[in-house]
């Protein structure tokens, strides 16, 4: 796992040391995310730079070492991830090309020359893995940039004057002298929609983020009108999602066998590593049969970690140990300090360079930390819930909308007029409050009857985020666009498609994206495997939620490994007592934010909502605390912001 970072200019580079300074400048802003080995490449004639900061994990040894050209010296590439088909494509090269003298064994030098003999895309649709990818085409004098399908790997680009640059995180460009620092205001309001920035969209205005299973190729024309290229498909979700719908309703349905030998690979080509591995584990479904199937399949104990809290209802820990101790892994848990909390807190806005405000990054850092003391390497059970309907909200749609839809319209209406009338009084008196919340929540779910409005309300943090924000106007909410909606099938389909292409990986995978880079720890994720991704759309919505028992196909695997009495119980998730730190160890941090000078410094907010907000929460214990994180997280970000751009 590494990082990477770029610079094309306009034509050949006058001064090589210069050029030079200033990209190993962005290239050591990330060196948490590869700490191992640093490398630059430049081709001066051409006006390309290449930086890299390595974290070894396949090949340590310095045949690995990038950027690593290809043998025939035309493409230069840099990856920050890993290939986990590599030896097949290995064998693939060397049947059409013959045997070769490799210089290691590592999987990027498997990338490169695959590249190099079927192109860039060809190459790219070849690979299993997690990745962002940059190769530089000395011919044709052309960037090539991909992220993997359902993007695991961050990569941001833009323009830094006439420079076309590019990264794996957004602080790695802030060098640039003329990187812009001005905010975008729609990626603002989304943030405070759903406490993240969502899509192709970054918190600045210049600056875009790959789209999962996208190519983007930036030649000289792109370079001469200043265009920021339009990226491509080589994988679509909803492709994938559509022929799996179509393949179950023509009777071609997954058998739970096929699905067990498929799961059963993905977790033993993710075990494939020269360091330490281990595992995360919750104690839940998905962490425990990511962990039983690596435990059946290693020679060596395997090492698992587990977080806890000392906050009754949210402690997951001893469930995680009872099914370490039946499984027989080397376990260890950590049970989070008050200072364990504060420092975490203060680290965040650095660690996420955006305003983020999953609280379940506090937890997500602390367990990384704890883990990369022990191992280089953890699998992970990401993706299950958004897969296999494992979230609470799916089997309340599944209630709501057939309840909903027995109701006359007429009376529906009637309902949803009586609710308006109860509302409108609690904004005026208590906006934000957790009363005006809920009825605010039950009277769009009166009003709208469709799975994806449903899902859209569910998932707001903040109804009115005009409220919060400095001139009050809101674009329409993010979610509503063509882009996250599926449009076929049942309810439960809609909305996991929703939230795969949009809360999984620009909140779950961002979030374990950056909190494990911060700790040096590459985490794989089997369950969102590509193939698996393709598969699960072959199951049935009622083989994913029936009832209370949820994601059915993984529990009749599970099963197998773990007695139902360990892991059957209701759903906890791995959220934080946020509304607990907030009154007792996050109290003066999050008081400092929420100063009238502070709130008023960059002209952003509504510095008296936010007030009102805030000591609403704190001197009478009402009001709606994730709405109270998502600007206390915005305010840490701002402030954590190099001092050129808090002065613009």
């Amino acid at each position: 796992m590494c990082g990477l970072v770029g610079l094309i200019g306009p034509s050949g580079f006058a001064d090589a040391a210069v050029v030079s300074e200033l990209v190993t400048r962005m290239r050591d802003r990330i060196t948490h995310r590869g700490p191992d080995d640093a490398g630059l490449w430049i081709d001066q004639a051409n006006g390309a730079a290449l930086g890299f900061r390595r974290l070894s994990i396949i090949d340590v040894s310095s045949a690995g070492h990038q950027p690593m050209l290809s043998h025939n010296d035309r493409f230069a590439v840099i990856m920050n991830g890993e290939i986990y088909n590599f030896l097949d494509i290995k064998r693939e090269i060397e049947t059409v090309s013959g045997s070769r003298n490799w210089r290691g064994h590592s999987d990027t030098e498997i990338l490169v020359e695959a590249i190099a003999l079927w192109g860039f895309e060809a190459a790219i649709r070849r690979t299993n893995g997690m990745f962002a990818i940059a190769a530089w085409d000395r011919g044709e004098r052309t960037l090539w940039l991909a992220r993997d399908r359902i993007g695991k790997k961050p990569l941001y680009y833009g323009w830094a004057g006439q420079d076309f640059v590019f990264g794996s995180e957004v602080k790695a460009l802030w060098p640039h002298p003329n990187f812009d620092f001005s905010i975008d205001p729609v990626a603002q309001s989304n943030y405070l929609q759903l406490g993240y920035v969502l899509g192709e969209r970054t918190i600045f205005k210049g600056l875009r983020r790959l789209p999962n299973g996208c190519i983007l190729r930036r030649s000289e024309r792109n370079s001469a009108a200043r265009e920021l290229p339009a990226p491509t498909e080589y994988w679509s979700l909803r492709d994938a999602a559509i022929r799996g719908v179509e393949n179950r309703a023509a009777g071609r349905a997954a058998p739970v066998e096929e699905f067990e030998a498929l799961l059963d690979d993905a977790v033993r080509i993710r075990m494939v590593s020269d360091v330490p591995l281990g595992s995360f584990l919750s104690g839940g479904i998905d962490s425990s049969l990511v962990t039983s199937l690596m435990a059946g399949g290693s020679a060596d104990r395997v090492r698992s970690f587990s977080i806890g809290f000392r906050v009754q209802g949210r402690d997951e820990a001893p469930y995680a140990l009872a099914v370490a101790g039946h499984l027989g892994t080397a376990h260890e848990e950590l049970y989070v300090s008050e200072d364990d909390v504060v420092r975490a807190a203060l680290d965040l806005p650095a660690i996420y360079d955006e305003p983020f405000a999953d609280d379940s990054a506090i937890p997500t850092l602390l367990l990384c930390r704890m883990a990369r003391r022990q191992v280089t390497v953890a699998l992970s059970g990401d993706g299950g819930d958004e897969l296999f309907a494992g979230y609470d909200r799916y089997a309340l749609a599944d209630k709501w909308l057939a309840r909903s839809a027995a109701i006359p319209g007429f009376a529906r209406c009637l309902a949803e007029n009586a609710i308006s009338g109860v509302v409108h009084p609690l904004t005026r008196r208590w906006a934000g409050h957790a009363t005006e919340r809920r009825f605010e929540l039950l009277r769009r779910l009166l009003a709208y009857n469709e799975p994806d409005l449903f899902q859209e309300t569910i998932m707001s943090q903040i109804f009115h985020p005009e409220r919060l924000a400095a001139g009050g106007a809101i674009p329409g909410h993010p979610l509503i666009d063509g882009g996250y909606t599926l449009g076929c099938s049942s309810p439960i389909d809609r909305m996991s498609f929703m939230d795969l292409g949009s809360y999984l990986i620009d909140d779950i995978l961002m979030k374990v994206d950056r909190a494990s880079m911060a700790a040096s720890l590459e985490v794989r994720c089997p369950l969102l495997d590509y193939r698996i991704i393709e598969q699960s759309w072959r199951f049935s919505s009622t083989d994913k939620t029936n009832g209370r028992q949820h994601k059915l196909p993984m529990r009749k695997i599970l099963y197998k490994h773990v007695p139902p009495s360990l892991v059957d119980r209701p759903k906890t998730g791995f959220g934080a007592p946020v509304e607990v730190w907030l009154r007792r160890e996050l109290r003066d941090w999050a008081e400092a934010l929420m100063t009238r000078d502070a709130l008023a410094g960059h002209g952003m907010l509504n510095v008296d909502a936010c007030r009102r907000l805030w000591e609403s929460f704190i001197s009478r214990g009402q009001g709606w605390h994730r709405g109270i994180w998502n600007v206390l997280m915005f305010q840490a970000w701002y402030a954590s912001l190099p001092g050129a751009a808090v002065s613009r």
